[in-house]
């Protein structure tokens, strides 16, 4: 619901809720015969009685429009401040407009009555005062009950995403009204007609209808109470046990047999497999983990026996390469060094991509330390190692400040070295090479980036980038083993962020991550 169409149906109910009680109180009295159709007339041609239910009206209008502000702000601006001030306003909604109305009723009979006794032949007698007050109120309320149930409900649809703690008003208070106070309302109208119709109206009269009336209330407090033990299971429920884990059906029981006992009953039922489902799901869960501790064991080893098992032989062939193209230079012709280059380039590469793959299978496996860290100082670190190893790179590095997340250390360093050690690489061919680090946001989060003027890359291949061995260039133009990237998407899914890519080929490329 809009702040709009809520204000709309809002003040339409108060215009009504000050209006139609007059009109209708108005035409009962002169139904009753307590006022002559012509000193109605004459009371509603004279400017003190429209003047008083204009000025009530729009002083009605004014203070209770005013007074929905948090309401509308709530609906403007759906926020946590905003939603708790419009729950303590509608919790006090219902003493406000009760306090005000009771006044506007107290206070409308003496103005019909004054109206009536100076512009037209109408002569009050002590008990028409009785009479004319109580008629005004009577009808009044039972005009106004309907209308303030609406605008209940109307904040209920306001309210529907707040977190509503306790009741504006209960149900019980609901009951008593609509099934006591609303027929002794009625019923008060009604020896009000008879009593004018007749004009007997004695003491024994009074005595009577006063029992009645006693009656008619005391039976709907033991409905009201029968009710009350009706909800009391679920009422227990609710503000007894708010942990799932602590619910037991044995202490949910249904204390009626009507629909709400049944429902109370099938409620336990429902209980009742919920939790073996749970107990279920923990057993299922608890083996599963079992499962991936010894899974994780196993990789822990194979990783073990990748690092050291693989490393050696890598290195004796490198070495031993490097050794004939030393002490054998001379034997060997040009085909001969070109081999022995092409067997050192691969076992290098080979042992780069054991690296990568390990350090994968790390970040996936390590326990989260998660701490303030400081990505502003982090860049500056990265891109300094960086410019120790080509120092003559002409390059423009922008790195913002006060570039703050939440993360592991350790590992976020990991990403933004992939990151920039990509933006300095795939700017290699340019005369001017241009870094930007930074941070923007993006509805209302922290969206952090590494841009460059590098070579960039084919957005049709996006689907590509952070695949693992996936790679959009070739080795020939840019060194590499395609398996950074997706060690930093598999970084930041890990604290529940995310990363992606704009690009246009030759003109650079944007990473852009959330922590």
């Amino acid at each position: 619901m809009s702040s709009a169409e809520f204000t709309k149906s809002y003040i339409r109910l108060i215009i009504m809720a000050w209006i139609i009680p007059a009109l209708f109180g108005l035409s009962f009295l002169t139904y009753i015969e307590i006022l002559t159709v012509d000193q109605l007339t004459g009371i509603m041609t004279t400017p003190t009685e429209p003047a008083f239910i204009t000025l009530w009206m729009i002083f009605a209008y004014w203070y209770f429009k005013r007074y929905i502000r948090p309401i509308t702000t709530y609906l403007e601006h759906p926020d946590e401040v905003n939603g708790a001030a419009a729950l303590v306003c509608m919790q006090k909604f219902p003493l406000h407009f009760w306090f005000l109305f009771l006044i506007y009723l107290l206070t409308a009979p003496t103005s019909v009555i004054l109206s009536a006794e100076y512009f037209t032949e109408y002569v009050p007698q002590p008990v028409d005062w009785f009479r004319i007050h109580l008629v005004a109120l009577i009808v009044s309320i039972i005009v106004g009950l309907p209308i303030f149930f609406i605008m209940l409900d109307l904040f209920g649809n306001a309210a529907s995403n707040l977190n509503l703690s306790r009741p504006h008003i209960t149900i019980k208070t609901k009951v008593f009204m609509i099934g006591a106070l609303v027929p002794l309302l009625i019923d008060t109208m009604i020896v009000q007609y008879y009593w004018t119709r007749t004009g007997f109206f004695t003491f024994e009269t009074f005595v009577v209808w006063l029992v009645l009336e006693i009656l008619a209330i005391a039976g709907s407090l033991i409905f009201v109470r029968s009710f009350t033990q009706s909800l009391s299971p679920l009422h227990n429920l609710v503000t007894e046990s708010p942990d799932f884990n602590l619910l037991s059906s044995a202490n949910f029981k249904p204390c009626s047999t009507d629909e709400i006992g049944v429902l109370t009953l099938n409620f336990r039922r429902a209980l009742d497999e919920l939790h073996q489902h749970k107990n279920n799901l923990e057993e299922l869960v608890d083996e599963r983990t079992k499962e991936l501790q010894r899974l994780n064991k196993e990789l822990e080893a194979f990783s073990y026996s990748v690092s050291h098992d693989l490393r050696t032989p890598l290195r004796a062939i490198d070495g031993f390469s490097q050794a004939l193209m030393e002490d054998y230079a001379d034997k060997l012709d040009g085909t001969g060094h070109d081999y022995l280059s092409r067997i050192r380039g691969a076992s290098q590469t080979m042992a780069e991509l054991i690296d990568d793959m390990l350090q994968l299978s790390k970040v996936t496996r390590s326990e989260l330390l998660k701490e303030r860290v400081d990505l502003s100082s982090v860049a500056s670190e990265v891109i300094e190692n960086h410019k120790l190893v080509e120092q003559d790179r002409n390059i423009k590095i922008n790195i913002d400040h006060g570039l703050i997340c939440i993360a592991d250390k350790n590992l976020i360093m990991i990403v933004m070295d992939n990151l920039i050690g990509n933006a300095w690489k795939y700017t290699g061919k340019k005369a001017i090479a241009e870094i930007s680090i930074g941070k923007q946001q993006v509805d209302g989060k922290d969206v952090f980036f590494v841009k460059d003027n590098g070579a960039g890359f084919d957005m049709q291949f996006e689907n590509k980038l952070f695949g693992v061995f996936q790679r959009l260039h070739s080795t020939e133009e840019f060194s590499g083993t395609g398996v950074g990237l997706a060690t930093a998407q598999r970084i930041l899914h890990r604290h529940g962020g995310t990363i992606w890519a704009d690009a246009v080929v030759d003109e650079g490329a944007t990473f852009y991550f959330t922590v």
